[in-house]
């Protein structure tokens, strides 16, 4: 078998339809797998769905959606026994949904926003891991990939509260992999820096905010989807079966500088203050 084949491979992934998550689908689908596609919207999964399935089909079902809310329990509940009742087991999840910050000083973030990102970001994503994990342990196989974020690595004094949610989720991810690993499941992190995606666009469509942030970043570009939709094929696939409990950086080698203070500056300059993203 290739190392990074992914045939037989039934996922769910959700926040699929834009961005990071969209970049995921599309990448395990040309890798063999069979995803189911979960975002807010059905008429959004369903569309993305449909261009995967003209796309790596061959007249074959390889992409259904089913819409969930990350911040309705009873929703992720009914994405997870629906995947099971149509194809009896999942073998890799993708949390990437998440509440997206408020940026600005930490002390001025609204109390329900700040409720909503630990509910969703943490609460729930930790909800709908337990709500996959015993099937997996069941069957002794399995990867949960957890998207984090940059954020919950560096310091963001900007998105301050996302990033504590973030870094709780690497720390999930480490406890769930010790609690799991002796039944052949395994689970990690994943932290993308600065990626072009839907909620960055006011950053990488202004090219003098972009170049005031791009200082900070060691690589010097901003991250697609697909860098990131290649460490999450390398965790799901054979090619990652070694690795557990781990966060993965994908931010250019951010990690390898002191506390960017330009990012924040670029972020400053991009939104105005008190950005909810929605």
């Amino acid at each position: 078998m290739a190392l990074f084949d992914l045939n037989g491979n039934i996922a769910v992934v959700t926040g699929a339809t834009k961005g990071i998550g969209r970049g995921i689908v599309e990448r395990m689908c040309e890798h063999g797998a069979t995803v189911v596609v979960s975002s807010r919207h059905q008429e959004e999964c369903d569309a993305t769905a449909s261009e995967l399935n003209d796309r790596y089909g061959k007249g074959q079902t390889v992409a259904v959606g089913l819409a969930a809310d990350l911040l309705d329990l009873d929703s992720l509940n009914a994405l997870v026994e629906k995947t099971l009742a149509r194809f009896g087991r999942i073998d890799t999840l993708v949390c990437n949904a998440a509440i997206l910050p408020f940026l600005g000083p930490s002390a001025q973030t609204p109390p329900a926003h700040f409720s909503q990102m630990m509910e969703g970001n943490i609460q729930n994503t930790f909800r709908l891991c337990h709500l996959v994990l015993p099937g997996m342990r069941q069957r002794k196989s399995g990867s949960v990939i957890i998207i984090g974020s940059g954020s919950g690595i560096n310091v963001a004094l900007m998105d301050m509260v996302y990033g504590i949610s973030k870094a709780a989720q690497g720390h999930m991810a480490k406890c769930l992999a010790a609690e799991v690993v002796g039944d052949g499941v395994r689970v990690n992190c994943v932290a993308p820096g600065l990626t072009r995606s839907f909620s960055s666009t006011p950053i990488w469509n202004d090219s003098n905010v972009l170049e005031t942030m791009l200082d900070e970043i060691p690589l010097h570009r901003i991250g697609e989807p697909d860098d990131i939709a290649g460490g999450v094929i390398f965790l799901a696939s054979d090619a990652g079966s070694y690795i557990t409990g781990a966060t993965i950086a994908i931010d250019g080698g951010l990690t390898t500088v002191p506390a960017p203070s330009k990012l924040s500056e670029g972020l400053g300059k991009a939104f105005p203050p008190g950005h909810i993203f929605s």
